[in-house]
């Protein structure tokens, strides 16, 4: 079981018999070994509540995450504090991608058919910032030297829990046709490793090529709840071709649904990676 969980706790479109919203608190580790759900009563929805019910998971499972990631910005105070009260991190990130497909699940499969449904939710986790932060540069001392844009198949990512990885965070692709082209961006650093460690508590969630005026473009990494960092900063005509990349890798991602991965190498001949993760568009 993984050592980090993901938490919703939040209404559904669903009525009581008192005509009020049902609340509804999702738990599940990434890989989805286990799932906890539990409905909470309206009058009780507090951190209080959320606390106790942490508690008695981590007793259930036994397990204690190290931290558990959540994306539900007017519940914010409520999660973080239910998950202090329970000797838990919590924190808010969008990466909460085995979330948000659960949900996804149970929006078609199991409460249209509670009575008292509502209407389908076409995205009940949305995890699109409207006000994100301004792009920060990524700390001076772990700017890396070069990156290099390649692409691999959905398929040859089946054996990826087996390759060298200092930090990592996969997803499972299964699900695409093996076929399918998943772009990715490998990042050279003399300072990989320190790189990769500090990758890894962002919380990336998604590169983007954003345009911007004056025939520039940037390469962002998207991160936790409403972070963007510069990883590369392009100027036509001089990046033409770093530029074009960068269109064909947008393009390619419409065509993964979205996925695509950020990988953290000294040297892009070895076989080892101080750094790999799997990350996906968020809309």
């Amino acid at each position: 079981m993984s050592k980090i969980w993901e938490l919703d706790f939040y209404s559904r479109p669903v009525l009581d018999t008192n005509n009020k919203k049902v609340w509804e608190l999702l738990i599940c580790d990434r890989d989805r070994q286990f799932e906890w759900v539990r409905e909470c009563p309206s009058n009780e929805v507090n951190s209080e509540w959320l606390a106790k019910q942490l508690a008695e998971c981590v007793e259930t499972t036994g397990e204690t995450p190290i931290k558990i990631r959540f994306f539900r910005p007017s519940m914010t105070n409520i999660i973080i504090r239910g998950c202090t009260l329970a000797g838990i991190t919590g924190q808010a990130s969008r990466r909460v991608f085995t979330m948000s497909a659960w949900l996804a699940e149970r929006m078609a499969n199991i409460y249209p058919n509670r009575e008292g449904f509502q209407a389908v939710d076409p995205n009940p986790l949305p995890l699109k910032v409207l006000a994100a932060q301004d792009p920060k540069p990524v700390p001076d001392a772990l700017m890396g030297e070069r990156w290099i844009s390649v692409s691999l198949k959905a398929g040859d990512f089946a054996e990826a829990n087996e390759w060298s990885m200092d930090f990592s965070e996969l997803l499972d692709i299964s699900h695409l046709d093996p076929e399918t082209i998943v772009s990715g961006i490998i990042i050279i650093s003399a300072r990989a490793t320190a790189l990769a460690a500090w990758m890894s508590g962002v919380d990336p969630v998604f590169i983007k090529f954003e345009r911007l005026l004056g025939d520039r473009t940037q390469m962002q990494l998207e991160a936790s709840a409403d972070a963007r960092w510069v990883l590369a900063n392009l100027q036509a005509p001089k990046d033409k071709q770093a530029i074009a990349q960068g269109a064909d890798f947008e393009k390619s991602k419409q065509k993964s649904q979205g996925f695509h991965f950020l990988a953290v190498q000294t040297k892009p001949e070895e076989e080892h990676f101080a750094g790999f993760w799997m990350l996906k568009e968020v809309i």
